[in-house]
């Protein structure tokens, strides 16, 4: 369950009240939600201090561990030479010991194993915020020994990826053109491919180019062995995939979304996802009856989740925009 700000700070107030606080937290929501925000606001209920973010927070006696060098990794060094000396041998100067971890996602399998002895047998009064966009990027035996906050955005105004609004400016422009035959519907399902190969593309650049600037560091340090090479390809195509899988399902949640919206209109619901793109969706509402925008809401709830198991992915979509808009 997801909550916003003030609710959730009320839980961790009332932790706090029954001796029940936590010493390791997993904070996670969509950018929208200001997640080091959040850390900022609990850090200060926690210890009564009123700093005003992470920046002042570190000055002042939190270890604060951010991504760095070009591959944008949190790599087992950091955990090693910032975490780890932090709690088990400086002084903080504060009654708490207190760990955030930026964009906690970043850290590599190597960099969440050694970080897994630290919350296994942290020190006393000890309180470790994780902050992630992408909490399914965690090893099982990290989430099952962090107590997990979600978040969602204080507006529900939802911002949109770059992807995300190419989805959007193609579904705007179904209630100009036919889908209602089989070329409409493989049209739509080639463009809804294209926004996905696009995502696939950018993602491949993107790790492509971290695992190019990573290797360069080590073979400038150390010797690079052909293992440890197959090992961070390996890493990288996952990381590759889990990402694609992350931004797939966004668009799906976007576009069921949409569709929603349409529903809402033809039952006179006043409250929209995307408000914003109401003279789309009303347009459509009246475009097509219950019972053909019903199917395509089912075969596109079947797409979704059929993408989650082992089937195709260009067969799973073929077959649902078929279905849903022949």
């Amino acid at each position: 369950m997801a909550f916003k700000t003030d609710k959730a700070l009320q839980l961790i107030a009332r932790a706090i009240k029954r001796g029940r606080l936590g010493h390791a937290y997993l904070i996670t929501g969509p950018k929208e939600a200001d997640l080091a925000g959040f850390g900022v606001k609990l850090l200060n209920l926690v210890t009564g201090l009123k700093w005003p973010d992470l920046e002042a927070w570190e000055k002042h006696g939190a270890c604060v561990v951010r991504p760095e060098s070009k591959s944008r990794q949190i790599k087992a060094d950091a955990i090693r030479e910032q975490v780890e000396p932090y709690l088990f041998i400086t002084s903080s100067g504060q009654e708490h010991r207190l760990v955030v971890i930026a964009d906690a996602e970043r850290m590599n399998v190597t960099a969440q194993n050694v970080f897994l002895r630290t919350l296994e047998e942290p020190p006393p009064r000890t309180l470790i915020l994780l902050l992630s966009e992408q909490p399914e990027t965690f090893l099982e035996t990290i989430l099952s020994r962090v107590i997990r906050i979600s978040l969602m955005p204080e507006k529900l105004e939802r911002v949109l990826t770059n992807s995300e609004s190419k989805l959007v400016q193609l579904l705007s422009d179904l209630a100009g053109r036919p889908t209602d035959s089989l070329s409409g519907a493989l049209t739509l399902r080639r463009q809804f491919e294209e926004i996905l190969e696009g995502i696939h593309d950018k993602l491949t650049k993107q790790f492509e180019a971290e695992f190019e600037a990573e290797k360069k560091f080590y073979k400038q340090t150390t010797d690079v062995g052909s293992a440890w090479l197959k090992d961070k390809e390996n890493e990288s195509d996952a990381s590759i995939e889990s990402r694609y899988r992350q931004e797939r399902d966004a668009l799906m949640d976007l576009l069921l979304a949409w569709m929603g919206d349409v529903l809402r209109h033809q039952v006179g619901v006043d409250h929209l996802d995307l408000p914003e793109y109401a003279a789309s969706t009303r347009a459509l509402s009246l475009r097509w009856d219950g019972n053909t925008l019903s199917r395509r809401i089912k075969e596109l709830r079947k797409l979704h989740s059929n993408l989650n198991t082992n089937v195709s992915e260009t067969l799973a979509m073929d077959a649902a925009f078929i279905a849903a808009f022949a």
